[in-house]
């Protein structure tokens, strides 16, 4: 603080790197259509997800394979989790059990002794009195056993080292059976991905190659992008909802479609606020006054 006030003002704070900063994303910090969405470079041998990603085949093919191999880790580890559960689970039940059976023996062996003696009940009841001081000055003994004192002693010594909590083991969670999509996290398989054939606007190539409608030859920036996966054509939506959908025939190949055959492809949209989220934000600490 380099003023006379007691106080920091929100810009001291912000150029202090307190709180959250913000910084608007423009079009340069967008991904271009038919850029990889894990390389984020130009897509090579390009396909597509169900939930309308574009992958490079080998990036998308290490993630696949890099995934599997966790998954594989976190079922082992699962089933071993469950192996010691079981297991625990039989010992407990067998300790029940043998507890129950000396319980039954201690109960008959009481019984058995009362038959023998009858005034055993009598003296049961006059127990309590045998602990009361006889005479002025004389110590009580205590009735608690060794267990209720140690009870007592960890309830008000609980910083004593033999009564310090353990770390509770961590409960492992059942592993999905595929991996997740990188963006939508929804179950992703190989025969999922769909190859998806771009065409190439005149002019450009390599790095810097732009791409176009196979229907009406406009590039393709960040308008909405419509992939039919059973006849590999790349459209506006536009020419979509006008040509496509109508008749539920390609205009390209005129073969039918289905409805769950067109893909909309995942766009970034531009730096214009309609076009969604072009904030970023990083939280930072709060300084509080």
């Amino acid at each position: 603080n380099n003023t006379a006030k007691s106080y920091f003002t929100s810009w001291e704070k912000k150029e202090a790197g307190y709180g959250t900063k913000s910084a608007r994303v423009g079009t340069d910090s967008k991904l271009p259509f038919g850029h990889c969405r894990l390389g984020l470079q130009r897509a090579v041998d390009p396909v597509v997800s169900p939930s309308g990603h574009i992958y490079s085949k080998e990036a998308i093919y290490e993630y696949l394979l890099a995934k599997q191999e966790e998954l594989a880790k976190m079922r082992a580890a699962w089933e071993k989790e469950q192996q010691e559960k079981a297991t625990e689970e039989a010992f407990k039940a067998s300790e029940e059990e043998q507890a129950k059976i000396q319980q039954f023996i201690k109960d008959q062996e009481s019984v058995s002794r009362k038959r023998k003696n009858p005034s055993q009940e009598k003296k049961d009841v006059m127990k309590k009195f045998l602990y009361a001081p006889k005479k002025a000055g004389e110590i009580m003994q205590d009735p608690k056993s060794k267990e209720e004192k140690q009870k007592d002693l960890q309830r008000t010594s609980f910083w004593l080292p033999e009564f310090t909590p353990a770390a509770k083991k961590q409960k492992v969670e059942a592993p999905p059976k595929r991996p997740p999509s990188p963006f939508s996290r929804r179950p992703l398989r190989l025969k999922d991905l769909v190859p998806i054939k771009l065409k190439v606007l005149e002019g450009t190539s390599g790095r810097e190659a732009k791409f176009v409608c196979q229907v009406s030859g406009k590039q393709i920036t960040y308008q909405d992008t419509v992939f039919l996966r059973n006849t590999g054509v790349v459209m506006l939506k536009k020419c979509y909802d006008e040509l496509a959908k109508p008749t539920m025939t390609c205009p390209v190949t005129g073969k039918k479609f289905k409805k769950k055959h067109a893909i909309l492809i995942k766009n970034d949209g531009t730096g214009f606020a309609s076009t969604g989220n072009v904030i970023a934000k990083q939280w930072g600490e709060a300084l509080m006054n």
